[in-house]
């Protein structure tokens, strides 16, 4: 499923990119993927939940998160519940 979005972007941020749709496409699923690892981190961050927990409510794959929290120092509060998880997918 599609989302037809129109969006202005100033020119100087356009600056030196093929005009192609499939480039831009990819410049927007990675600032989207960004955006998203990014809140999950400050979520981590802030105690909000569990890594399964935030990563499931931000959309961002648990491995590439924990990846990612790591290469920040950020070390994610292991429960139980979470270790279980964990342990579950190695099965």
């Amino acid at each position: 499923m599609e989302q037809e979005l129109m969006v202005k972007i100033p020119r100087d941020w356009m600056k030196g990119l093929p005009d192609e749709e499939l480039t831009l496409k990819q410049i927007i699923r990675l600032g989207i993927h960004q955006y998203r690892m990014e809140r999950a981190l400050q979520l981590l961050r802030d105690n909000v939940g569990s890594l399964g927990y935030v990563a499931e409510q931000t959309g961002v794959d648990k491995q590439d998160l924990i990846k990612a929290a790591r290469q920040r120092g950020i070390d994610p509060d292991f429960s139980l519940r979470t270790m279980e998880e964990e342990l579950s997918g190695c099965r």
